[in-house]
């Protein structure tokens, strides 16, 4: 079985990439399976070197700089690279590229899958929805997906993106308790509610902890200058390599998202099987997995306030809310599962082979 894996671009801090990461580890590891991987660069190509899969970087499938001339060069350099590579199944992780491979496959043959990571809200010229096979990641893309009649039910396959679990929660030093928050350094993360929520947190319950923004992104500056504006004392790290190692002392994810699209975010799964507790904004995706003060917190969206106030709570009573990590840890063992994962993906692309 050939299968081809197109996607936008691969980096360190990215959630699709991380993904990709275990999908394609668990995909070359079957023996009738031989894997190729199209993106259009990024800086987190070489996170893929111990895995048997051939990646070929082409500005063209980059959705950033795409353009009519890019656009019909892909579709043509996709099409020979379908005949010459035997491919069977092309399976994309983005819209954009989702689009040059329907058109691909209507002058190969080839079948097609998209995995949804998010909806997106803005509309332009290309479909959001372009494959003969869907994936979604979350229950409320699934949901979408069938309600608005994209495809048949037949032609959707609900996989969660798969992620390792340790065999037990790592041991933690609670003397002094570690909070994080990581993600790309965007407006829709919502780290700027972050920020100002430690600034509104009492100065002796604060004291308590340290206080971490991982990542990278184009509000870099911003973010900084914020912190320092309010005295928040957050450390940035910077774009973090081993994302586990820094989990496994860390006690408590924020995710502070504004976001009303994406798909569920790898670091909330990457958290609970550290043994973080998880406190999340109520964006749709996360309210389908966390349920509030049974394995996580959850929060008003946009409200620092409120964040303040529950962030508080748990520094102030953490041996409390420890609990809740247990739960959650459980749970992302069970739903989360690479060999689930790796199992539903490969039933699905057999399914293509029969058409």
């Amino acid at each position: 079985m050939n299968i081809l894996i197109l996607a936008n671009e691969l980096r360190y801090t990215c959630g699709v990439t991380n993904h990709l990461l275990q999908l394609t580890r668990g995909l070359s590891a079957a023996k009738d399976v031989k894997l190729w991987l199209i993106c259009g660069g990024g800086n987190g190509i070489d996170r893929f070197k111990d895995i048997d899969v051939e990646i070929i970087i082409d500005k063209r499938f980059f959705h950033g700089e795409r353009n009519i001339s890019s656009y019909t060069s892909a579709i043509i350099i996709l099409t020979k690279f379908i005949y010459r590579n035997k491919i069977d199944v092309v399976h994309s992780h983005s819209h954009y590229t989702a689009n040059i491979a329907r058109q691909a496959s209507h002058l190969t043959g080839a079948c097609t899958v998209q995995t949804n990571h998010g909806l997106l809200e803005k509309h332009g010229l290309l479909k959001h929805f372009n494959a003969k096979y869907y994936i979604a990641i979350n229950d409320h893309i699934n949901d979408f997906i069938i309600q608005n009649k994209i495809a048949a039910k037949s032609n959707i396959s609900f996989i969660r993106c798969g992620i390792p679990v340790p065999d037990k929660i790592p041991v933690k030093d609670v003397s002094r308790l570690k909070v994080i928050a990581a993600s790309r350094f965007t407006y829709d993360k919502g780290l700027d509610i972050f920020i100002k929520s430690i600034n509104k947190i009492d100065p002796d319950i604060r004291s308590k902890a340290d206080f971490i923004i991982a990542g990278e992104g184009e509000l870099k500056k911003e973010l900084m200058s914020l912190n320092k504006e309010t005295g928040a004392n957050i450390s940035f790290p910077g774009s973090v390599k081993n994302m586990y190692k820094l989990l496994s002392r860390t006690h408590i994810l924020v995710y502070p998202s504004r976001s009303k699209s994406e798909g569920f975010p790898a670091i909330i799964t990457e958290a609970g099987a550290n043994g973080l507790l998880v406190l999340s904004s109520d964006i749709d995706c996360v309210n389908d997995v966390i349920k509030n003060n049974i394995d996580g917190v959850i929060f008003k969206q946009n409200d620092s306030i409120d964040l303040a106030k529950k962030l508080s709570a748990v520094i102030k009573n953490y041996d409390k809310f420890k609990p809740m990590t247990e739960k959650f840890y459980n749970k992302v063992k069970d739903w989360y599962s690479v060999d689930k994962m790796i199992t539903k993906h490969m039933e699905l692309y057999r399914k293509c082979l029969k058409v």
